[in-house]
């Protein structure tokens, strides 16, 4: 099996650990250049994705009487569905955010010249509308689908990280707490806003990014 196979598995290991709080993986390489990737929930049910040479990739729900030879369920010769089918496979039935993909929903650029940027995403079609967040900064916004486009001025520390860029997750709390694990700065903690719960985290590249958790009305 080659390196970059093996990073691949690995990234998908590591990301269905985010995806689903509590899962475990083993990830098994063949001489043969086959390899299999074992993850285990919490609760004990157990998952495999498994590659081979002849017949690629395979993936299917690990149950206790299987014998040792299992039928899969969803085989392809490709790595990205057999990824997307083992995510969705490990996050069902879970309250977390392996359930639901992040949603882009925030797109904020940073104009020297505030007037000249709204006139050029004008000329693109934006219909944008002048606002202003209590004592912060005017600035541009459009609704773009489900996502809000702004444009906002230039900051005085604008030395790195000109975007901000925003998603909607299923659990900020959850996710908060992965990426403090990975030591990923944390801006802004999480609580309650006009948005919903929301937390603001740095990437690498010092880009700001705000996550935000809809709320959700339950009936009396």
């Amino acid at each position: 099996m080659t390196s970059t196979l093996t990073d691949q598995l690995t990234g998908l290991a590591d990301q269905i650990q985010l995806d689903c709080a509590g899962a475990d993986f083993d990830l098994t390489v063949f001489p043969s250049g086959g390899a299999m990737l074992d993850i285990r929930r919490g609760d004990g049910r157990a998952f495999v994705l498994a590659f081979t040479l002849e017949h690629g990739f395979a993936v299917d729900e690990l149950h206790a009487d299987d014998g040792f030879v299992v039928s899969y369920q969803f085989t392809s010769p490709d790595f990205e569905p057999a990824a997307r089918k083992l995510r969705e496979l490990v996050g069902e039935g879970v309250g977390s955010s392996a359930t639901v993909s992040p949603e882009l929903n925030l797109v904020v650029v940073y104009a020297h010249d505030l007037e000249a940027a709204r006139e050029f995403y004008a000329a693109l079609g934006l219909i944008l509308q002048l606002e202003q967040h209590g004592t912060g900064p005017r600035h541009y916004a459009a609704t773009l689908g489900r996502a809000v486009f702004e444009i906002y001025p230039e900051r005085s520390d604008s030395q790195k990280g000109d975007l901000r860029i925003g998603f909607q997750v299923a659990s900020v709390d959850g996710i908060i707490q992965q990426l403090r694990q990975r030591q990923v700065p944390i801006l802004s903690e999480p609580k309650e806003s006009a948005w919903g719960r929301r937390a603001v985290v740095q990437d690498p590249d010092g880009n700001r990014v705000e996550l935000t958790q809809k709320s959700v009305s339950v009936a009396s």
